[in-house]
């Protein structure tokens, strides 16, 4: 059953009819876990199929990369619309809408029959992924108070290395067997069935899980009140550190592959499946280890979700930067194994603590914000950036100057008129600057949480002033 609303005069009205639920929290979190899985496993089953999907359309690398960015640019752009809508609307339906929808451009893609087509279909892939992506975290925070939400969010992120990974090796498989389009077909159709399991799920109303039901349009923000989300502090500085995080994860995620085979001399077999196998894993040891460690910390210090994630960001700094440059192709793998574990284990407590610290009532909008800007300036930049690096150190007067003499004499020499080596050495420093910024949030973590907490859950405007 839905909350009781309230009308903007305080009045309170029956409760609106609506569909029947099933469960309760762990049934929805079981829902909204399969639904990033399949996700996931989705995404990737793009990639495993690419070299084919290149053939068959008779395209080259750069239209190949157009096709994979057009989903991430379109998702990044779309689910602060997403948001805006999560705060008002039936968060059920906004939900199961859009699982349903990105199931269908997942089987649409199937039938595609040029670069164009694809296009279509990947573009509105990411309009779906941007419904449930933005309103699953939401729903979650609801269903769970403060002290069960990181382990639950941990739960929901780990989708994230398992999906990845059997969307390699389901993809890669059927791809090899039976041609890339029935790919997409097996592991788009899974998604209706989550779509409708996404209807019956439990919402509790936003701000539930703080004992404040938020139902009537007196609750709903207005456009002036998402721009005080910058006043939050922890907030601000915790979607920077995140940017900087999700910046070295598109970096490795997109010239890794790359970086192993043209710098370090592996077949495309050896690189591709070695950085698959070791992040798959390292997920999943980042993730659960990342929430225990961070709830484990709150008994001692309500700074622990960011001081944690400070540490493990400043660890992997000097972890990836000597994977680039040990010339030895295991140890190389091996020190950015450590260095995935590290960067995956702030993701289920910073994702936690945008729910922490953001008023009920604005948490979709503030999680559609947070994942604009960690994109924006994150995996979408990150690829872009240094594929530019490279090539500027590839070219022989960059690469004969001081600068360049400097790189040269750590081992960053360029290859084929391009220096990736350089390039990838940057995300050290971006690593650096992140765990800076998840520090100073850490400072103003607790004030922000119990800003929100006195609020009852409800935050309304005064609840963002200092």
């Amino acid at each position: 059953m839905s909350s009781p609303a309230t009308d903007p005069a305080g009045v309170t009205s029956p409760p609106r009819r609506s569909l029947p639920t099933i469960g309760g929290p762990i049934f929805a979190l079981i829902v909204l876990f399969v639904m990033n899985l399949l996700n996931y496993i989705d995404r990737y089953s793009f990639f495993a199929v690419g070299v084919d999907i290149k053939k068959s359309f008779e395209i080259d690398d750069f239209w190949y990369s157009v096709l994979g960015v057009a989903f991430m640019v379109v998702y990044t752009v779309v689910s602060p619309v997403m948001g805006w809508l999560g705060d008002r609307y039936d968060r059920r339906m906004l939900l199961a809408s859009g699982v349903a929808l990105w199931s269908f451009a997942t089987v649409g893609s199937a039938f595609s029959l040029d670069f164009y087509h694809m296009f279509f279909w990947r573009s509105l892939l990411g309009v779906g992924e941007a419904s449930y992506g933005v309103i699953a975290p939401t729903l979650i925070a609801d269903l769970f108070p403060v002290e069960k939400r990181g382990r639950a969010m941990g739960v929901y992120y780990l989708a994230l290395p398992v999906g990845g990974a059997l969307g390699y090796g389901i993809g890669g498989w059927i791809g090899e067997h039976w041609g890339w389009s029935r790919a997409f077909l097996v592991v788009g159709l899974p998604g209706l069935l989550a779509a409708v399991a996404g209807l019956l799920i439990h919402d509790p109303g936003r701000g539930a899980s703080e004992d404040v039901p938020l139902a009537g349009k007196a609750d709903r923000p207005k456009m002036a009140d998402y721009l005080k989300l910058f006043t939050i502090p922890t907030y601000v500085l915790n979607t920077i550190g995140m940017a900087a995080v999700t910046f070295a994860t598109g970096a490795y995620a997109v010239h890794g592959a790359n970086f192993y085979q043209t710098v370090r001399g592996m077949s495309m077999t050896e690189a591709t499946t070695s950085i698959g196998i070791l992040t798959a894993i390292a997920g999943l040891m980042g993730i659960a280890l990342g929430s225990g460690l961070a709830d484990f910390g709150t008994r001692f210090t309500k700074r622990s979700y960011l001081l944690l994630a400070a540490l493990v960001t400043a660890g992997a700094v000097p972890l990836g930067f000597f994977a680039i440059l040990a010339t030895n192709g295991k140890a190389s793998l091996a020190l950015l194994f450590g260095a995935m574990i590290l960067l995956s284990m702030v993701l289920g407590p910073c994702n936690t603590v945008i729910a922490n610290v953001v008023p009920a009532n604005k948490r979709a909008s503030g999680y559609a914000l947070y994942i604009f800007l960690i994109h924006v300036f994150g995996d979408i930049s990150s690829p872009v950036i240094l594929g530019g690096i490279s090539k500027l150190f590839g070219r022989p007067d960059v690469a004969n100057s001081p600068i360049g003499s400097f790189f040269a004499s750590l081992g960053a020499t360029p290859v084929e008129g391009e220096n990736l080596t350089v390039a990838m050495l940057v995300v050290a420093p971006v690593l650096a600057v992140g765990a800076f910024f998840f520090l100073l949030g850490s400072r103003h973590l607790p004030e922000d949480q119990q800003r929100v907490i006195d609020a009852g859950g409800a935050g309304g405007s005064a609840s963002f002033h200092h």
